[in-house]
C-alpha cells in the first residue's frame, strides 16, 4: 500500500499511569494491544521523564540533545538559556506535514503544549491554546478529560486529516495531587479507556488505512520518605566541576564548569547518595535519581512525580487496519520502542521526506 494511504491518530496520554495497563482497568488498551500490538516492557522516555521533553522528542523523533527542549520546569537563565530551549530547535512532525501539504489536526489537554511544540493552525482545540472562558478546569489549571474529548473526536471523525496528535492531561493532574496507585487515578485512566474506545468507533470508516497509536510520555511515582538529594556547585563534590544545576523532578541538568572532564563530573556524581545514573545530552549532563527520590529546588511531591529513572516509561500500543500494523506490531514485541523512534516512523507511514532524527522507524 502507498504510504500515503496511510492515516495515523497519534494519542499521548499525560501521566498515564502504566501499573493502570491490563485487563481489567484498561479493557480497550488491552485489547487493542492484544489486536495489534503492545511493547512487551513499555517503551522509553528521554530524561528528565517530564511532560515537555517526552512531548518534544515524540512530535521530532529527536533526543533532547538535538531538539533542546531539556526540561519542563522553565527557569529563568536556565531555560531558554544553557538548559535548553522553550521551543524544538528542530522540525516537528505538524511542522512537516504542513510543508508536504498534509492535513493535520492537534487537540491538546495541556493548553501549554500548542506554543512549547509549536502546533500552530493546526490546533483546533483549544483554539490559539487559549482555553475557551468557561471551560471548567482542575487545580493546576488544566481541563478536564471530559472538555477536550469532543473535539479529539470531531478530528478523528474528520476523514481529510492524515495526521491526528491528541493529547489527553488528566491521568498526570491527579497522579501528582494524589499518586499513580491512588483509586481516582486508576478510575482516571479507565475514563481514558473508555475515550480511546471512543476514538477507535469514531476511526472506523478509515479503519482499513488507519494506524492508532497510543503512547505517553512519562510514568509517575511516590515519594520516598527520605529527603531531596542536595546540588550545590558551590560545595563538595560538585566545586569546581559544575557552575550551574536546575532540577526537574527526579533529575537534574548540570553545566559543567569550562575544562571539567566529563569523566570527572560522572564520577563527582556517581558518588552522590540519592543519584542512579549520570548521562550527556550535548554539552549538559543529566543525573537521574533513584526511585522514589527528587531533586532539592523541585516541588515537595504531593501523591506523585517524575522526571528520574523510574518513571522514562510509556504506554507504546499500536492498532489499526493498515496493512504495516503487524509489521509495527512485531518490533514492538522485539525490543522497547523508544519515544524518538514513533517520529521516523509516522514519516515513513505517511511518505514524508526524511530528515535527520535521532530515532528508528519500526516499520523499517
Amino acid at each position: 500500500m502507498n504510504p500515503r494511504d496511510a492515516r495515523v491518530v497519534l494519542l499521548g496520554l499525560d501521566g498515564f499511569p502504566l501499573a493502570a495497563l491490563g485487563p481489567d482497568r484498561t479493557p480497550i488498551l488491552w485489547r487493542l494491544g492484544g489486536n495489534g500490538g503492545r511493547a512487551s516492557f513499555t517503551g522509553i522516555a528521554p530524561l528528565p521523564s517530564t511532560t515537555y521533553p517526552g512531548f518534544a522528542t515524540l512530535l521530532t523523533g529527536c533526543l533532547p540533545a538535538r531538539h533542546l527542549v531539556r526540561t519542563t520546569g522553565l527557569r529563568p537563565g536556565a531555560v531558554p538559556g544553557w538548559a535548553g530551549r522553550q521551543d524544538p530547535a528542530v522540525q516537528t512532525l505538524l511542522e512537516i506535514c504542513a510543508e508536504s501539504g498534509r492535513r493535520t489536526t492537534a487537540v491538546v489537554g495541556d493548553h501549554l503544549l500548542q506554543g512549547v511544540l509549536r502546533l500552530g493552525e493546526a490546533t483546533i482545540w483549544p483554539p490559539g491554546g487559549i482555553i475557551p472562558a468557561g471551560t471548567p478546569l482542575d487545580a493546576h489549571g488544566y481541563p478536564p478529560n471530559e472538555a477536550a474529548r469532543p473535539h479529539l473526536l470531531e478530528a478523528v471523525a474528520d476523514e481529510t486529516v492524515e495526521l491526528v496528535f491528541g493529547h489527553l492531561n488528566e491521568t498526570d493532574t491527579w497522579g501528582h495531587d494524589l499518586g499513580p496507585d491512588h483509586p481516582t487515578t486508576l478510575a482516571c485512566a479507565t475514563a481514558v479507556d473508555a475515550i480511546i474506545g471512543e476514538v477507535v468507533e469514531a476511526l472506523r470508516p478509515t479503519w482499513s488505512h488507519a494506524v492508532l497509536i497510543v503512547t505517553s510520555d512519562h510514568d509517575m511515582e511516590a515519594p520516598s520518605p527520605l529527603p531531596p538529594i542536595e546540588l550545590r556547585p558551590s560545595e563538595p563534590p560538585l566545586e569546581g566541576l559544575v557552575q550551574s544545576v536546575t532540577v526537574d523532578g527526579g533529575a537534574a541538568l548540570l553545566r559543567p564548569v569550562g575544562g571539567a572532564s566529563v569523566r570527572a563530573v560522572r564520577a563527582a556524581l556517581s558518588n552522590t547518595d540519592g543519584i542512579h545514573l549520570v548521562e550527556e545530552s550535548g554539552d549538559v549532563m543529566v543525573a537521574g535519581a533513584v526511585p522514589g527520590r527528587w531533586f532539592a529546588g523541585a516541588p515537595q511531591p504531593a501523591g506523585g512525580f517524575h522526571g528520574g529513572p523510574a518513571t522514562a516509561r510509556t504506554l507504546a500500543i499500536v492498532a489499526g487496519g493498515h496493512p504495516v500494523v503487524p509489521r509495527l506490531a512485531a518490533a514492538l514485541a522485539a525490543s522497547p520502542p523508544h519515544l524518538a523512534d514513533w517520529g521516523p516512523t509516522i514519516c515513513g507511514l505517511l511518505g514524508l521526506p526524511a530528515r535527520p532524527m535521532d530515532g528508528a522507524d519500526l516499520a523499517a
